[in-house]
Parts: structure tokens; C-alpha cells; sequence
């Protein structure tokens, strides 16, 4: 049987006083986050491709440099990426690493070769974002526990038979949470005046608290773009393009929470572990359009724009707990066996829409040695200046009143940002070498949290007389900080404390191969 989340379902643990519209309000951020991927020529140069006529990443952020090839091109392209986070929590710092191997693009360009200024079509399916990530903290804490958050949870339901936690008909927020606390003896119900309140397997005898909190997040997926291009050179200065694209979600997530018990003082909890999984998939609509001039031989200037991308998403979850007591022993639960131990149901869900912002891209690439001198070298400077307003992002779900609001939290949250891109290429027979420098911008209004990106790169590549060509990049960087807040507290009376934020600061290295030919 299905349940459908309610406006007000928490995140399991992580958003336990937020809803999850303002996680789905993160996810948009997230989702519209790209990094230079595409051919490892392009990620090389750091992504500062736009009015490089000609190349296969080029298409990807400016249609109109299909216009430009002199031949029919396939390529792919493949690679690994390797996340390392610093983590601090509680005063403790820690290293989490995670990598595995990455597909970045396959592109097939087709042009007819007897026309001189033939539409060039392309099709590809071209990689914008990885999320594969392990992100692992831990720290000590007094008079703060999330259970404490269950049994006020419980309290509040004001149930005059604490049975009924363990229905399947209960609120969704309770069932990932206060249900699942009872059914494992986290919490544990006494009557008082007809109704029933809770008390915390996490409280001594002396009411004292002081347990070691863990969480850690497995990430894996990414979003993908299927793009169907179309290029034409009007004439020597000019060429036109634009491109429908169909964008893809696809993300798991498992969520792990654990408390234990470190306290002197006897208490009867000795740990619980809290573990929600998440799968998340996505599917969205956006064009693109552009523009190639070049007012001299040696200079091409490019302007592209892109639509937001409407994503229709699609969010679904589990939440496991198993609790060790030394009066119950290790009991489980799942919110997907809350009938009984035997009869699964399905997880909860969750559809809402969800629009990335607007892009616009203003390139220039600066060729040398244009005239093809076999006795030196040729090659390009470009660079990219890219506009992306994140205060256009939106998520709908609900009504007009709700979604306004959505609206405002967004515009309130993250603000227009610019992203620098710059790269040079170095050509000398039938070997290249290539830099690249990338800055993308702060996405966060405050000042507190700095979610800039800043990424170097290099690479080289080899291409035969006989047009086939291999072409190798590197790119590491990122250093991107952001705040988490895992455990937190509900408010309250009881003087129950707020643990501090999670300081997490994220850096990748990305190696790239792309095998192609020219026919």
C-alpha cells in the first residue's frame, strides 16, 4: 500500500524540523549545479568551450559550433573521480574518500560533406553532474539525543494508546520516526491522565545524557543530458544552432544515524541506529540556442542561452532503525513492515516539479597561427563567462499558496551567480597540450556559507593522420564548503541543547579519457 508524504513530513532524521519541500528546495540546487564534463578535451581547457567551433564539448554549451565541423565525428569518453571530504563535528575532524569509475560523454556528429554550408545534426548523451560521495562524521554531546526528539514527537501525537504508533495508518512523519522509536524500545510510554507520554532509553537515572552521535551518507548517481543538436555556418563569420535536450535524475542515497550510549551513569540505552534510503529519479525538457561570429580570422565570439530545465521528479524512501537495550535487547523495525514482521508494503513517495534556473554564456576563443604553418605550433585562448540565476529555480507541490512561498524561500536562499571559465590549447604536429582554470560562483546569499567551486586542469592528446584521435585530461579542486546540520533538536522546555553544524568541505579529482574518430 502506498502512502503519499505529507506537506509536513520531516526528513527522517536530517530535517527533522524542516519539511522535506525545503530539501526538495536543496535538490534544486544541487540539480542545477553542472561541472565541465563532456570530451576531455573540453574538461582540459576547464570547460571554456563556447565558441569553439568544431569540438565535441563545444556543442553542449553552444549548439552553433556544430555549424563548424569539417567532418563526421564519434567519440566517447570515460573516466574515474575520486571525492575527498574534511569533516568537522563536535570538534573532531575527520576524512571521508569515496571514488569509482564515471561516464562523461558519447557524441556522434553528422555532416554532409558535399554542401559547403551543410546543417550539421548531433546526438549525444552527455554527463552534468556526479553525486558519488561518503561524507562520515562523529562527535561526543551531553543533554542532546534524537530519541529526545522521538518522545516529544510521541508526546505531542496525544494518544490515549501508544499501540497506535504502530499503525500503518499513522501520520507518515510519525512513522519514520516516533513509530519506529516505540516499536524498537527507544521510547517507552507511561499514562497520565487518560493519555499517554513517553520517556527516552538515552536518559539515566539521573536524567543526565551523553552519547556518541555518527552519521554518514552514502551518495551515488548523477544527472545526464540527451541532447539532439543542430548546427549551420551561414557564412565565413556566422553560425547558428540550438538543441532540445531531455535531462535525467538519478540518485541513491543511504542515510546513516547512530547514537550510543556513553554515559557513567547507568542508562538503558546502549545504541540505536537510524538508516533511510532514498531513491530519486527525475526527467525534465530544455532548449538551447546560440551563436558563433567571428569579426576577424584569429577571434570567434559566442553567445549562448539556455532554458530552465522542468523536471518532473519522483523521490522515494525507506527508513530502518534497530535499538540495543539492555532490557529489550536489539530490536528492529522498517517503516515497510509496520503491518507485521512478514506483510511488506511499499515505501513512501513523494512527486513534485522542479525547475533549474536560466543560463547564458558569453564566449571568446582567440586562434593562433591561423594560417596553418607546418613549422610551428597553432592552438586557441578562450574563455567562458557563464550567468546562472539561481533565484529562478522553483518547486511546485501543493497548492498556488505553498508553492509561493516555496518561491520566496528560494529567492531568499540563493542569488545570481557569475562563472569564470578560461583555457589555452597548444597544438604542434599531432600532439596537443592543454590548461584550463574554472570558477563557479557562490550560489548562497549569506556570507557564512561559501559554496564556490574552484577547479584546475590539464591534458593532452594525440590525433593520427587517419583521424582517429585519444585525448587524456585531469581536473582536481572544487574545495566546496557547505553546513549540515544532522542531529538536530526540536524546540523545547526541557533545556535539551542544539548540537553544532557539520562543517563539510568537498574536493575532487577527476581523470578523463576520450577515444574518437573523424570520418
Amino acid at each position: 500500500m502506498k502512502y503519499k508524504l505529507a506537506l509536513l513530513l520531516t526528513f527522517a532524521l536530517q530535517a527533522i524540523t524542516r519539511p522535506i519541500i525545503a530539501q526538495s528546495i536543496q535538490e534544486a540546487l544541487r540539480y542545477s549545479s553542472d561541472i565541465s564534463t563532456g570530451s576531455s578535451r573540453g574538461q582540459a581547457v576547464g570547460g571554456a568551450v563556447g565558441a569553439l567551433g568544431g569540438e565535441v564539448a563545444a556543442i553542449y554549451v553552444n549548439p552553433a559550433a556544430a555549424g563548424f565541423f569539417r567532418n563526421s565525428d564519434l567519440s566517447i569518453s570515460i573516466g574515474y573521480q575520486h571525492i575527498s571530504n574534511t569533516n568537522y563535528y563536535l570538534g573532531n575532524k575527520g576524512i571521508s574518500k569515496r571514488g569509482g569509475p564515471k561516464f562523461d560523454d558519447f557524441t556522434i556528429v553528422m555532416r554532409n560533406k558535399t554542401k559547403e554550408h551543410p546543417l550539421v545534426f548531433a546526438m549525444g548523451v552527455n554527463r552534468l553532474n556526479n553525486f558519488r560521495e561518503n561524507v562520515t562524521y562523529q562527535g561526543n554531546i551531553a543533554n542532546s539525543s534524537q530519541s529526545l526528539n522521538y518522545f516529544m514527537q510521541a508526546d505531542n501525537a496525544n494518544i490515549t494508546n501508544p499501540d497506535l504508533l504502530l499503525s500503518p495508518d499513522e501520520n507518515v512523519t510519525l512513522r519514520h520516526t516516533a513509530s519506529l522509536a516505540y516499536a524498537t524500545y527507544l521510547i517507552n510510554p507511561y499514562a497520565i491522565g487518560g493519555l499517554y507520554k513517553f520517556t527516552s532509553a538515552a536518559e539515566a537515572d539521573d536524567n543526565s545524557i551523553l552519547v556518541n552521535q555518527y552519521h554518514k551518507t552514502l551518495t551515488r548517481g548523477g544527472t545526464t543530458e540527451l541532447s539532439l543538436v543542430f548546427g549551420q555556418q551561414h557564412n565565413d563569420k556566422l553560425s547558428l544552432g540550438g538543441s532540445l535536450n531531455m535531462g535525467f535524475i538519478s540518485e541513491d542515497i543511504q542515510d546513516i544515524w547512530k547514537e550510543t550510549n556513553i554515559n557513567p551513569v547507568h542508562a538503558d540505552l546502549n545504541y540505536f541506529q537510524v538508516t533511510k534510503t532514498t531513491k530519486i529519479n527525475g526527467i525534465g525538457v530544455s532548449v538551447k540556442f546560440g551563436g558563433i561570429y567571428k569579426p576577424i580570422v584569429p577571434l570567434n565570439l559566442g553567445l549562448s542561452l539556455k532554458s530552465p530545465t522542468w523536471y518532473g521528479v519522483n523521490k522515494k524512501y525507506q527508513t530502518d532503525m534497530v535499538t540495543d537495550t539492555k532490557s529489550a535487547g536489539v530490536v528492529t523495525a522498517s517503516t515497510i513492515y509496520m503491518i507485521d514482521d512478514t506483510t511488506q508494503s511499499e515505501a513512501d513517495y513523494l512527486d513534485y516539479s522542479l525547475r533549474t534556473p536560466w543560463k547564458a554564456t558569453a564566449s571568446a576563443v582567440l586562434l593562433f597561427n591561423t594560417a596553418g604553418s607546418p613549422n610551428l605550433p597553432y592552438g586557441f585562448i578562450s574563455a567562458d563567462y557563464e550567468l546562472s540565476d539561481y533565484r529562478s529555480m522553483k518547486v511546485k507541490y501543493g497548492d498556488g499558496l505553498n508553492n509561493r512561498r516555496y518561491s520566496e524561500q528560494v529567492k531568499a536562499a540563493y542569488q545570481t551567480v557569475g562563472n569564470l571559465r578560461v583555457g589555452a590549447e597548444v597544438k604542434y604536429l599531432l600532439y596537443a597540450l592543454r590548461l584550463g582554470y574554472a570558477h563557479y560562483g557562490n550560489p548562497y546569499k549569506t556570507s557564512l556559507i561559501d559554496g564556490s567551486r574552484t577547479y584546475y586542469s590539464g591534458g593532452v592528446g594525440y590525433k593520427s593522420n587517419s583521424g582517429c584521435y585519444i585525448d587524456l585530461s585531469l581536473i582536481t579542486g572544487g574545495n566546496q564548503k557547505r553546513r549540515e546540520i544532522p542531529f538536530e533538536m526540536l524546540p523545547n522546555k526541557y533545556g535539551y541543547v542544539n548540537p553544532p553544524e557539520a562543517q563539510v568541505t568537498s574536493s575532487s579529482t577527476r581523470v578523463s579519457a576520450t577515444f574518437g574518430v573523424k570520418f
